[in-house]
């Protein structure tokens, strides 16, 4: 697999913790959101590629989205990690006040059985329209281009083609 987790020191930007990233610098994790209906179960088979630690630290990906399940269609694909979940209700509090609740669990870099127990925690499903919102990391491969530099006539240099990734900073490449 191509997923690693990594201990990370707190950021203005960024909690300490433990996430996900891509061995491979080729790649990039991007973070999707789904919404799925709760109810009769979401139809995800998940498989721990890496994790047995006493602490819960793991890594935990979907191994297959189940035909005919809420998921299917959802855009969740196998390789993909549940990093988040999240379940909002809504209760009306006579004609004119709505309340909602949210519950959100945390799920990066959870070995299979925290995995699992973090969906048990879930509120039960107490009507067929509920939802939940799934937050996965998907690793993809960064686009590579193609940039062909084209000289003045007048300066004599021969044109290059160098390949970046996409967005990449061509003048940093350029000066390798």
């Amino acid at each position: 697999e191509d997923w690693t987790a990594v201990a990370s020191a707190g950021t203005a930007m960024q909690e300490a913790g433990v996430y996900l990233r891509s061995r491979n610098k080729e790649n990039f994790v991007d973070t999707l959101k789904f919404t799925i209906r709760r109810d009769g179960g979401l139809g995800l088979l998940l498989n721990e590629i890496a994790g047995g630690r006493e602490d819960g630290v793991g890594i935990t990906v979907v191994q297959e989205v189940l035909e005919g399940s809420n998921a299917e269609g959802s855009g969740i694909v196998p390789g993909d990690s549940i990093v988040a979940l999240s379940v909002s209700r809504t209760t009306e509090r006579g004609p004119i006040s709505v309340e909602e609740d949210r519950l959100d669990v945390a799920t990066e870099c959870l070995g299979y059985d925290a995995t699992i127990e973090a969906l048990m925690s879930l509120p039960a499903v107490k009507s067929p329209d509920d939802e939940l919102t799934l937050t996965v990391k998907r690793i993809r491969r960064q686009p590579r281009i193609n940039v062909k530099l084209q000289y003045p006539p007048y300066s004599e240099e021969e044109d290059e083609t160098i390949e970046l990734f996409a967005g990449e900073n061509l003048r940093r490449e350029w000066n390798k």
